[in-house]
């Protein structure tokens, strides 16, 4: 039951919400009890404290897909916690066991660490990765030194320290975090927006889009864009995600973006060898440039092992009212988009929650970044604000300027600081005129990246290494305490004893 109630209440410290500060609390609980119990049972408290974490974290899965799909989504949802719970508590349970004595301090580098992996390969997730609980927190900007993992590792040596409960190492772990709150409160101010850009949110019901596509769709951003663009010029636009129905690769999309005779960054599908989920540049009465979305969200946008099991894919369709979904291809490189005179990063939904692409997309040399996101399937649920929350972060690590456009929302302007400058309504047809700069500097985290991942792994290692020592150390010293006592009995029937051998003037 503790464990449970802990997990709830570590989900309630994860944006939106903004008590944050007080994650490290449910987190030493968990860390106490792995520390104090066996592997086995260090198991299943952490996947009952995980699985009422993610339970409670991703509940707007099926409160916002169910209305969409029907109750059969649903069933899907325990299989996701249940995975995410094993990844944490099989990593609880690992340390316990090869760490020992040394649990407690390896338990943070363990967690840095296993939020690392859980962002790689095709099923990467970072949804619950620990530094977005300090997002909201002057803390968070140390993400410019080492990425969201050095946020997380914050938290969990915090955790660590309450948990450990001795006064010195109390005001260790307090003084660390105070050197983390200074960083976070001095750093430089925003630099001034000196450029306009128009940020345009169509509000388009997605399960119309599924549907088929329509040419009003078109119609309707090519409107408020012109309405935007009267009252407020601006040097580029940004639509969202998928808001074309077509490619600005067709002669009749192509001559109707001529016409606004701006700079458009725009998401568009695009048919070429299957379909693909791309953001385009236009400018001139042409394409610039095209970016393909990389990472795919799995079972939404790519289905593993879509052909060897198709006919169990059609039958969970049929029943979620979808069509035989094929899946996208997806995009093999990231690079800037010139859009008119300004290299944009593009980041297409998802992978906004991965530090990593921005990253890339910054050495590559975009000054200013872009998310274009169709979050109209979360509903009015709080997934929306949640990936909203995760995605700032980005602006943080990058020192960049973001400009997100979504189709029902969040459309916004974060500045480098993470602060938003600018947001619509969600929910609403509008468009938002916001001020934002170019960048040419790298962060320490932009210029050395997961840095704080591999001084995580040798951290690790060197407790192992230290572990093994202490082991080998007790085993010896019994060896030789065991062969000293052999030799020594086996002289006859001479008796030791504290003050020399029977027979013997007693003697030290």
């Amino acid at each position: 039951m503790l464990a449970l109630l802990a997990g709830v209440g570590l989900s309630l410290t994860f944006p939106p919400s903004w008590v944050g500060w007080l994650a490290p609390l449910p987190l030493a609980w968990l860390f106490r009890a792995v520390t104090n119990h066996s592997p086995e049972r260090a198991f299943a408290l952490t996947f009952t404290f995980a699985a009422a974490f993610f339970g409670i974290l991703l509940l707007w899965l099926p409160d916002s897909l169910t209305p969409l799909f029907g109750p059969g989504v649903a069933a899907l949802y325990p299989g996701l916690v249940g995975l995410l719970a094993l990844t944490w508590a099989g990593t609880a349970a690992l340390t316990r066991r090869v760490m020992g004595a040394s649990t407690l301090w390896a338990l943070p580098f363990a967690w840095t660490l296993l939020d690392s992996l859980r962002a790689l390969g095709p099923f990467g997730f970072t949804w619950g990765s620990l530094g977005y609980a300090f997002a909201p927190t002057p803390l968070v900007q140390l993400a410019d030194l080492g990425g969201l993992s050095l946020v997380g590792l914050l938290v969990a040596v915090a955790a660590a320290a309450l948990a450990d409960g001795r006064p010195r190492v109390l005001l260790g772990g307090a003084a660390l975090l105070a050197l983390g709150l200074v960083y976070g409160l001095t750093r430089p101010p925003d630099p001034p927006g000196n450029a306009r850009a128009l940020l345009v949110q169509g509000n388009i019901d997605p399960r119309a889009k599924a549907g088929g596509r329509r040419a009003d769709e078109l119609q309707r951003y090519l409107n408020l864009t012109r309405a935007g663009l009267a009252a407020d010029p601006a040097r580029l636009v940004v639509w969202p995600e998928t808001a074309a129905p077509a490619a600005p690769t067709f002669p009749e999309v192509a001559r109707a973006l001529s016409a606004l005779d701006v700079p458009l960054l725009l998401g568009a599908p695009t048919e070429q060898g299957g379909y693909r989920n791309s953001v385009y540049a236009f400018g001139g009465g042409r394409v610039t440039g095209r970016q393909d979305k990389v990472r795919l969200v799995p079972f939404g946008e790519f289905f593993p092992g879509r052909v060897v099991l198709d006919g169990t894919y059609r039958v969970v369709f049929r029943v979620l009212g979808l069509p035989a979904l094929t899946g996208t291809v997806p995009g093999r490189t990231l690079a800037p988009l010139p859009v008119g005179k300004a290299l944009v990063g593009a980041l297409i939904c998802y992978e906004s929650t991965f530090p990593a692409f921005a990253r890339a997309q910054v050495r590559r040399g975009a000054r200013v970044l872009a998310v274009v996101s169709n979050d109209a399937w979360f509903g009015p649920s709080v997934g929306g604000e949640q990936h909203f929350q995760m995605g700032r972060v980005r602006a943080i690590e990058t020192r960049r300027w973001v400009l997100r456009a979504g189709n029902d929302g969040v459309t916004a302007a974060i500045a480098p600081s993470g602060r938003v400058t600018a947001r619509l309504p969600r929910g609403v047809t509008g468009v938002l005129p916001v001020s934002f700069a170019e960048a040419g500097t790298w962060t320490p985290y932009v210029r050395w990246g997961e840095w704080v991942t591999a001084l995580s792994a040798l951290v690790l290692l060197g407790l192992w290494l230290g572990t093994r020592t202490s082991r080998v150390k007790r085993w010896v010293e019994r060896g030789l305490l065991t062969e000293l006592r052999r030799v020594l009995n086996s002289a006859g029937d001479l008796r030791v004893t504290r003050f020399g051998v029977d027979g013997d003037k007693p003697r030290r």
